[in-house]
């Protein structure tokens, strides 16, 4: 059953946002989890999946570091119990998630101050990420971005399926399949992202395909998609080795990494869709 946190978010997430979910099957093991997670971690779930993700669709169109700062500052005082004035919808979900991180912590749940810890983390990457607004990187420090955003959020969520799992096996897999996500994000959102002055592809590449970084339509974008999809389907297929892999050693921690495992091939298959859509109108 959908729980209440959840409910509630899914109102505050765009209408488009949510047909993706749904086309994608995102919804459906969104509704998994509800089931498989219980009490404060799931809960916790609900408000790093959507919440996080309401706070940075807003600071990556505004591009205001003011905001993400006050999130931050908002996480802090619920995780610590302090009383805070919010006036901010997303402020107030970021306040019931440190407060759901404290309840966990204090009840034992050894990984609630990490997930609080990776939360901050995610958030000074995200400085980063808004400070190359409106520039072009190299492939390296491109990647190496998209590495640290979809690490991060692999890990918090890996944390509430899988607390078991060592952290060594957890990285791995948060490394592999958050580098494989990000990617496919990126190509999957590239007009959009373009279009509020984040260019998610690299200096290389537009020199490469003669993209304009005014008009991406004028250049090859045809062929840059193509070639950036069969790099994100070799990611994805080393990022499958790793995880079967540890799944069979951590048998008791199969079901939440096969459930991630779902999550990160839900972006496979958006992207694939959306690519040979893309073939196709050209």
């Amino acid at each position: 059953m959908i729980n209440s946190i959840e409910s509630g978010l899914l109102e505050d997430i765009p209408e488009t946002r949510k047909l993706e979910m749904d086309r994608y099957g995102r919804t459906k093991i969104y509704d998994q989890i509800s089931t498989f997670l219980q009490g404060d971690r799931q809960i916790a779930f609900s408000l790093v999946n959507h919440a996080l993700a309401i706070v940075d669709d807003e600071i990556d169109s505004s591009g205001n570091e003011v905001q993400l700062n006050r999130a931050k500052e908002i996480l802090n005082q619920g995780f610590q119990g302090q009383e805070a004035e919010i006036t901010e919808t997303w402020g107030h979900n970021i306040y019931i998630l440190g407060q759901t991180l404290s309840r966990l912590h204090d009840d034992g749940f050894v990984h609630a101050a990490g997930i609080f810890d990776e939360i901050i983390n995610y958030w000074e990457i995200e400085k980063q990420n808004i400070d190359r607004k409106e520039k072009v990187l190299p492939s390296v420090e491109l990647d190496d971005l998209s590495l640290k955003i979809g690490k991060s959020i692999g890990i918090q969520f890996l944390y509430l399926l899988c607390p078991d799992l060592a952290q060594e096996s957890r990285e791995s897999i948060a490394t592999s399949y958050g580098f494989a996500i990000k990617l496919a994000d990126n190509l999957s959102d590239l007009q959009e992202d373009f279009e509020q002055g984040y260019v998610n592809i690299s200096r290389e590449n537009i020199e490469k395909y003669h993209l304009n970084i005014s008009d991406l339509n004028e250049g090859n974008l045809k062929s840059y998609r193509k070639t950036e999809f069969g790099r994100i389907k070799q990611y994805y297929e080393e990022g499958d080795k790793i995880v079967d892999e540890i799944s069979e050693r951590y048998p008791s921690q199969k079901k939440g990494i096969l459930i991630f495992k779902d999550i990160a091939h839900s972006w496979l298959k958006q992207v694939s869709d959306e690519t040979q859509e893309n073939n196709e109108d050209r």
